[in-house]
């Protein structure tokens, strides 16, 4: 693969589909007519299509369970369906076991589940057989609801929550596990492409609560119409200037790269940087990561590791490299720069975060938001159907993968507390003024 490595902007989709018979099966199903007048004959689509997933998919035996035996269930599903749209919806559905929200088919429709994280404002748990919320994103309708993290999601609309999530998975899987359920709460909770939620919770103090929310499309659009970079400065204590930079989901933008060149020039005066990455759900590229990350280094430093599993697995030889960090002018001190990731720190950003760790920058992050992998896409049908696969698997220079990071400060929740503060930026601060004059 090229040194382009893009992690582009997701589109992954989900759908919920009418669960059947847990012993159904459809032998020699027929060929169907798609929506626009067209036949697909859906066995070797999807055999076409399986091995592409098969190949491709790096992360196909890592997602503890039995994916060949899955995906033979899968292929009885989905080439019983009666419309190319309720395959590509089935498909769609299958992809959900994974836990993977870079996986999936489109094009979407307005049946789809919205993208996580991009179109997400809940990310929810599931601990002791309560499905609790663990954090709520910054600016959202959930947060100004008065959602917090802690409490505990009982229904959407007039189903139990616990049905809801079971429902993301029938009939392909009878026993989700706790990450499933977890999953297919938080695509329950975040809600469809259209349209308002209804949700019900139990809230700190033990009373019910049932709330009308917005859409979480709503803050993705507003998101995309903010500037790309917002520079903030505040007082700190002992007459400290700390500056902030937060990036507003623009990581797949070249036109950052000068963007955020210019940003640090402005703020070199500063007696401290804040990186904050908690609004860059939606991926982004290489050279964009690459360039902010360099204003941060005085030295050529590898910031993450790739694995291509495809290679082994065609022509037993597996490919791995490590990326580089070039510096940037300008630097600015590392001793004296904090990253913050979150829940919706996705792909890209996720590589920021723990390349800045790699090369001596400060983290704190919650968990974020686990979007496995760089990118191939593939087209099916005459481009009708579309596959976006994470096609390698990414790791910490150190060898940890990237989805099981943990930063230096480690919290439950980077966007919003238990009282609706800030906790990310907070414990930033708190670094930022500690006595900075012993190195890492």
């Amino acid at each position: 693969m090229p040194d382009r490595i893009v992690y582009a902007l997701i589109f992954i989709l989900f759908a919920v589909l009418t669960p059947v018979s847990q012993g159904w099966a459809a032998p020699n199903p027929p060929t169907h007519a798609n929506p626009t007048g067209d036949t697909i004959d859906p066995d070797p689509l999807w055999q076409t299509i399986r091995a592409r997933f098969d190949l491709f998919y790096a992360y196909r035996d890592l997602r503890g369970f039995d994916a060949d035996a899955y995906l033979d269930r899968v292929g009885a599903y989905v080439t019983s369906a009666p419309t190319q749209a309720v395959f590509r919806r089935r498909l769609n559905q299958a992809s959900y076991a994974f836990t993977d929200p870079h996986l999936g088919f489109g094009p979407m429709d307005d049946s789809d589940f919205n993208v996580i994280p991009t179109a997400s404002d809940l990310e929810i748990g599931l601990t002791d057989d309560r499905f609790i919320v663990l954090d709520v994103r910054a600016g959202s309708a959930a947060l100004k609801a008065g959602i917090r993290p802690g409490w505990v999601l009982t229904h959407i609309g007039d189903q139990p929550i616990s049905t809801a999530a079971l429902s993301v998975f029938a009939p392909l899987i009878d026993d989700p596990s706790s990450d499933q359920l977890a999953y297919g709460a938080t695509l329950q909770a975040n809600g469809r492409r259209t349209g308002n939620r209804y949700l019900r919770f139990i809230d700190a103090i033990g009373e019910t609560v049932t709330l009308t929310l917005a859409n979480p499309r709503e803050q993705a659009r507003a998101v995309m119409a903010k500037s790309p970079i917002q520079t903030q400065r505040i007082m700190a204590g002992q007459g400290q200037e700390i500056a902030i930079l937060r990036i507003n989901n623009r990581l797949g933008d070249n036109d950052l790269i000068k963007g955020f060149d210019a940003a640090v020039t402005n703020v070199m005066d500063a007696d401290g940087l804040i990186l904050d990455l908690r609004n860059t759900p939606s991926g982004g590229n290489a050279e964009v990561g690459r360039s902010i990350m360099g204003h941060f280094t005085d030295e050529a430093r590898p910031y993450q590791m790739h694995e291509r599993p495809s290679l082994e697995r065609e022509f037993d030889v597996l490919r791995r490299y490590v990326e580089y960090v070039l510096p940037r002018a300008p630097l600015f001190d590392p001793d004296r720069t904090v990253v913050l990731g979150g829940y919706w720190t996705g792909s890209m950003g996720e590589g920021i975060v723990i390349g800045m760790d790699a090369i001596g920058v400060e983290t704190i992050a919650s968990d974020m938001g686990d979007l496995l992998g760089g990118m191939s896409y593939f087209t099916f049908a005459d481009g009708a159907i579309s596959l976006s696969v994470p096609n390698e698997t990414l790791f910490h220079v150190d060898g940890r993968p990237r989805e099981d990071f943990i930063a230096d400060t480690h919290l439950p929740s980077a966007d919003s507390d238990a009282k609706g503060g800030d906790p990310a930026l907070s414990a930033a601060i708190a670094i930022l003024l500690a006595d900075k004059s012993q190195p890492r």
